[in-house]
């Protein structure tokens, strides 16, 4: 090692050992007290940690060695002033020793603070003079107080880093008394002329080899950094005060109103920013088949002051500005505005969704027959824009400043109200298919009355919840059945044997006569069974057919005026003879009308003694009309002509007997006996 690192006893260079500082008389010496720490330690088992301890002790060992072997054994130092003051700190009492730690110490702190005033004048100008220039630009209130703590600032500091140094040293000079007693036992085995403080502790398992020069830049450092954090904390207290009054009127950076940001703006700006905004506003609006707009000018919009962004302004506690200088905060206060309502609607009605060639109207889901067979038609939801429900979202949109409106997914259309799966709907459907099934056929001679879907359909009740299906309709129905088809009794057209057409008065018992009640029950049955096929309606009489005006091909026409009768079969002429018929008086005369043949009886008595005054045989008798009928005359020699106005008969035909057979043969009961 060169003579210029070694440690003397001087304060100028020493060697820390262990956390107190002490002379070294010599190598040997130091090197005895550092080995004997070092197998201390290796004694218990520790190793020394200390890299700089360990470089150090190899390095002294060696030198000691080198000495030995140039002497030609153990080395003594020569007595020098540097050993003769070792020697005598060997001598003296612990009390001396910290005294002379002591006085070392108190030449430290005036060494400190000549590095620190030499660091302060190191200090560039442009920094001096910035520093002061803030000081000017502050109130002279705060110039004032930040000057007393300038002037009280440096001495306290001074006296302060002075206090912490002799603490320093103090603690770094004086060993704990386990140090000391290790130290005079390793100092009295070393030999007298070894020091009691070379070898104390050795501190961190080595020795601090800090010299003179680091030293003097460690106060210089701790100097410089003492000035910047006073300089930060008077700056630091200025720049705290001007930006509290700063944002006593600005909002702070990253402050979003609304949507804009007004970091550092004044009340007045922000409301100029908003006014603007409120001018070039436009509220979109999406809808099903486009999209259109409104404009601030439309509806007369502009922004009204409710005093909101004042009230954000005294809500700000500006002494808060430095937690604020990063992130942001948003408010929605929704600024005042308000609008012209009536141009407002005017602008809403004149959108092209509300235009006739734009809308498709919805539609219900509904029940479609086709041939009779109900299905359910799917609704149409269309087009249709409520105009009350789009005129409330575009007035709350005005009124909270939104830019767009979605008037689908707000539901701003009309819609329908019943759809495909409603159902309800579906059992409508399905007691409509029922009633539709029926398809039965009744048949009047070559006419065919059908009941079928087009029969029933018309009778249906639905009301929109429920389908039935009343029955009285059935009743009208065969009634009218009646008036077509019934011929019992009734006039009717006849055709004579001339070919002249002529119409049978009203009375008589031929023809048909449906059973209504029967019939009624039988259609009724039919519809609700939904029957199919061909069904037999139920008369209460029945003619002998549907032809020929339900007479057929066999009857008997006899004409009064012409006192003449013809017979038919099968619509061939058997005979035609002349006849007597009653005698033109109410009680006697023949009824007109078209009758049936009741009964056939040969050799039959007519009247009686006692009721009719008379009894009269006869070989052939056909009633048609009660007591009236046709049969042989045998007590008659002359026929026709007009013999029936003075000697006509009782009622009956009066047929001469020569004939009476042939016809008696050619009917049957039930033909029809037409009588005009």
């Amino acid at each position: 090692m060169d003579d210029e690192k070694r440690p003397s006893s001087s304060g100028e260079n020493r060697w820390d050992l262990g956390g107190f500082s002490g002379g070294i008389p010599n190598k040997e010496e130091a090197y005895k007290a550092v080995y004997a720490d070092k197998r201390k330690k290796e004694e218990v088992g520790t190793d020394p940690e200390d890299d700089i301890f360990n470089e150090w002790a190899e390095n002294l060992e060696e030198e000691v060695r080198e000495e030995e072997q140039a002497s030609g054994g153990r080395a003594a130092e020569p007595l020098t002033e540097e050993t003769a003051e070792v020697g005598s700190a060997d001598e003296e009492s612990p009390a001396e020793e910290n005294a002379e730690a002591e006085s070392a110490n108190e030449e430290s702190p005036a060494e400190e603070n000549a590095e620190a005033e030499s660091a302060d004048e190191e200090l560039p100008v442009e920094e001096t003079t910035g520093a002061e220039s803030a000081d000017e630009e502050l109130p002279a209130e705060e110039t004032a107080e930040a000057g007393s703590a300038d002037e009280e600032s440096p001495a306290e500091e001074t006296a302060e880093a002075e206090s912490a140094a002799e603490e320093s040293l103090t603690e770094e000079t004086e060993p704990s008394s386990d140090e000391k007693e290790e130290s005079d036992g390793d100092a009295g085995a070393a030999g007298p002329s070894e020091s009691k403080d070379s070898v104390g502790g050795l501190g961190f398992f080595g020795i601090d080899r800090e010299d003179p020069e680091k030293q003097k830049r460690r106060r210089k450092m701790i100097g410089l950094l003492g000035a910047g954090l006073l300089l930060l904390l008077v700056g630091g207290s200025q720049l705290h005060r001007h930006y509290k009054e700063y944002y006593s009127t600005h909002f702070f950076r990253g402050t979003v109103i609304d949507g804009h940001d007004v970091s550092k703006m004044t009340v007045d700006e922000v409301k100029d920013v908003i006014k603007e905004n409120v001018s070039r506003y436009v509220l979109k609006i999406k809808e099903l088949d486009r999209n259109e707009k409104i404009t601030a000018a439309d509806v007369q919009l502009e922004y009204v002051d409710d005093g909101k962004i004042d009230e954000l302004m005294e809500k700000q506690e500006e002494g808060k500005w430095l937690f604020h200088l990063a992130g942001s905060e948003s408010f929605d206060i929704n600024a005042g505005t308000k609008y012209n309502e009536e141009k407002a609607n005017e602008k809403i009605a004149s959108l092209e969704c509300f235009k006739e060639e734009n809308v498709t109207k919805p539609q219900d889901a509904t029940l479609k027959d086709e041939n009779n067979v109900f299905s359910i038609q799917a609704e149409v939801e269309g087009n249709e824009v409520n105009i009350e429900k789009l005129t409330k979202a575009v007035t709350d949109a005005l009124k909270k400043g939104e830019t767009s409106i979605d008037i689908v997914k707000n539901d701003c259309y009309n819609h329908p109200t019943v759809f495909r799966n409603d159902e309800t709907l579906k059992a409508r459907m399905d007691k409509w298919n029922e009633y539709m099934r029926v398809n039965v056929t009744y048949a009047f001679g070559d006419n065919i009355e059908t009941v079928n879907g087009d029969t029933v359909k018309p009778n249906v009740v639905d009301d929109g919840t429920n389908v039935e299906l009343p029955t009285d309709w059935i009743r009208t129905l065969v009634y009218d059945w009646g008036q077509k088809y019934d011929t019992f009794g009734l006039a009717r057209p006849f055709t004579t044997h001339s070919g002249e057409e002529v119409m049978i008065e009203e009375g008589g018992d031929y023809g048909w006569v449906i059973d209504k009640d029967v019939t009624i029950a039988d259609v009724t049955d039919a519809v609700l069974t939904g029957a199919q096929g061909e069904r037999t309606p139920t008369f209460l009489y029945s003619a002998m057919g549907w032809d020929n005006g339900d007479l057929t091909g066999t009857y008997v026409e006899v004409s009064i005026s012409e006192q003449h009768l013809w017979c038919y079969k099968d619509y061939e002429l058997v005979i035609d003879t002349d006849v007597v018929t009653g005698l033109p008086t109410k009680e006697r005369e023949t009824t007109r009308g078209c009758f049936a043949i009741d009964a056939k009886k040969e050799d039959a008595v007519l009247g009686s003694l006692d009721v009719q005054g008379y009894a009269s045989p006869v070989s052939f008798w056909a009633p048609f009309n009660g007591g009236q009928g046709l049969h042989d005359a045998p007590w008659r020699d002359e026929f026709g002509g007009d013999i029936y106005e003075s000697n006509g008969s009782h009622g009956c035909v009066n047929i001469p007997p020569w004939n009476m057979e042939a016809i008696y043969n050619a009917i049957e009961i039930g033909n029809a006996v037409v009588i005009y």
